[in-house]
């Protein structure tokens, strides 16, 4: 007879709930009979997902309805954000069924207390998805530290670190986020395996980002006959390598460690080397969902993070965002002016972007700072307003923009503009001048500033710069121009043309903003507000900073409720963003 399979439902949609089911097609014993989302859209676009990727795939429930998903499962997998972790297994667990729940469970110690304790009660199982605890190549590794090879094991040393966007979760999250709640569950897994949870000490150094968010921390262990460090990283960069100290010896697995599938044995003797190798199959999850059924199925394996080692890293993280957190909430505090928001290609969610329509909507939206537009030139020299380089993406045209005449490219279709009743010349690809004598009144009246950056990083267009300074000069709009361009070069000619135009230097990295500023003499810089790498110095202090890039995809996909407040920016000091849903934030 063809054994039962477990059936499993999934709370949460994001990514590692991505990798989680892509693992779970290799696992016989199991199957994925639910995905929850409080978000009905957000489960249903998942499971869409899911079939689309494997025709052969059972289709899923997707419910926005916890009664719907427990239903239909035996255990529940909670790859939901860390704050929302308790709730959910609480719940799972209440509901009868067995629970693995991405790290951490949670970061108060007496919650996670009471949650084993009610998997206790109803025998059931609750583990937390930590996979390199189920790697084989790991388990292989504790085995050697554990066999006496290296002598008595007196120091051990673990690193993670990885480079996040500024602008995501990880370094957003007064609450929640930050590297020792983030990676922190892999640095201290080696270190209480191999020395225990009962250590002596405990001391913690942080480097914070400006809200006070930890995007750099050591974490120092000490113990009776031995110590530890846990080093974490969301904006530093370091060797993220695991070294086991011996008496006789040690053992060096190499980055990415907490997937291993190879590690050393090392002695006094430097010709002397053991090499251990593994095999690690898919994302590694394959090897915890294995864990976590036989588990379930009790007959376990004897992996995973024991009860013992889970509550003491919630206890470590506990720790830590007991002062840290205070430090936060004191950083957001601090007032904060006002980021101004610039329209990114006019309102270009709503309307055709780079469309008259779009500008003209965007210069319509009250407390709206700024425009932003590109501009290019057509093949017999006339500026126009368009942002890629071919024509593509949003026409029925295709090909360079610059190979086509401006007659041609006024008669080239913007997609999707048949359900606007306007003037053609409305939906059109737009000359720059008639953008400038469109939103010239509202810039008289209103203040509204007009972006211009110049596409000249991909084509260097001959003569783009002073073409496009002589029709603001025509129009009388100097004092309404900011001009900015991904190459250098542009905009330190804009600066040769006229001195007191105001320019600002794109790039992606705020590092590389500033030294190619520097080298053109930019009045502002303008990085992605994903990369701010590094603090301002001083000489840039006080200047405008216009970041730029998606802020609504960001609140999108972490299924916010409320919109974020984009004054936290202003800490890492940025004054303006560019957005394409300008109008929902003023």
């Amino acid at each position: 007879m063809e054994k039962k399979k477990i059936k499993i439902g999934i709370i949460g949609t994001g990514r590692i709930a991505h990798r989680f089911v892509q693992d779970l097609k290799m696992v016989e014993e199991a199957t994925l009979s639910s995905v929850y989302n409080p978000h009905s859209k957000s489960a249903e676009r998942f499971v869409e997902g899911i079939c689309t990727d494997d025709k052969n795939v059972d289709r899923p429930i997707a419910t926005s309805d916890l009664a719907q998903l427990f239903e239909a499962c035996d255990a529940v997998y909670i790859a939901s954000p860390h704050a929302t972790h308790y709730e959910y297994v609480k719940k799972s667990l209440e509901a009868g069924k067995h629970v693995l729940c991405e790290k951490p469970m949670t970061l108060v110690l007496r919650e996670a207390e009471e949650l084993f304790q009610i998997a206790k009660e109803r025998k059931l199982i609750l583990r937390e998805a930590v996979k390199t605890a189920y790697c084989p190549g790991f388990l292989k590794l504790l085995e050697v530290a554990k066999s006496g090879v290296i002598g008595e094991i007196c120091d051990v040393e673990a690193a993670f670190t990885k480079l996040e966007s500024t602008c995501g979760r990880e370094l957003t999250d007064i609450e929640s986020g930050g590297s020792v709640t983030e990676l922190g569950t892999y640095c201290m897994l080696p270190i209480f395996k191999l020395m225990g949870c009962d250590y002596i000490n405990l001391r913690v150094q942080a480097i914070n980002a400006p809200n006070g968010v930890d995007k750099y921390t050591k974490l120092y262990f000490t113990y009776e006959n031995g110590m530890a460090t846990a080093k974490m990283g969301l904006g530093v960069k370091s060797e993220g390598q695991l070294l086991i100290s011996g008496t006789k010896g040690y053992i060096l697995a190499e980055s990415p460690w907490w997937l291993t599938k190879k590690f050393e044995v090392r002695y006094e003797d430097p010709t002397k080397k053991d090499v251990y190798e593994d095999d690690f199959i898919g994302a590694g999850l394959v090897y915890e969902i294995v864990g976590f059924i036989e588990d379930c199925k009790g007959d376990p394996i004897g992996a995973g993070v024991t009860e013992e080692e889970t509550l003491a890293t919630i206890d470590v993280m506990e720790q830590f965002l007991g002062t840290s957190v205070a430090t936060r909430r004191k950083a957001t505090e601090k007032e904060r002016e006002s980021v101004g928001i610039w329209a990114h290609r006019g309102l270009s969610t709503e309307y055709p972007e780079n469309t008259l329509l779009a500008y003209e909507k965007a210069a319509q939206v009250p407390g709206i700072k700024g425009i932003e537009l590109d501009v290019q030139l057509s093949k017999d020299g006339e500026v126009m307003v368009f942002h890629d380089e071919t024509l593509d993406r949003v026409t029925d045209a295709k090909g360079r923009l610059t190979d086509y005449t401006l007659d041609e490219l006024k008669h080239i279709a913007i997609r999707d503009t048949k359900k606007f009743n306007c003037d053609r010349k409305y939906i059109q690809i737009p000359t720059f001048e008639e953008v400038l004598e469109l939103l010239k009144p509202y810039c008289e009246k209103d203040g509204l500033k007009i972006n211009v950056e110049l596409k000249t990083s991909v084509i260097h267009y001959e003569g783009i710069e002073q073409k496009t300074y002589d029709l603001v000069k025509k129009h009388g709009m100097e004092k309404y121009i900011v001009y900015s361009s991904f190459w250098a070069e542009s905009v330190k000619k804009m600066k040769e043309i006229d001195p007191a135009c105001e320019t600002g230097m794109l790039a992606g990295r705020l590092s590389d903003c500033i030294k190619w500023g520097d080298y053109a003499k930019a009045d502002a810089l303008h990085p992605d507000i994903g990369e701010l790498d590094c603090e301002l110095p001083e000489r840039w202090q006080g200047k405008p900073v216009r970041a730029w890039n998606g802020i609504e995809k960001l609140y999108h996909n972490n299924n916010r409720t409320t919109k974020q407040d984009l004054r936290e920016f202003a800490l890492w000091g940025v004054t303006d963003i560019f957005i394409n849903v300008a109008d929902k934030y003023l």
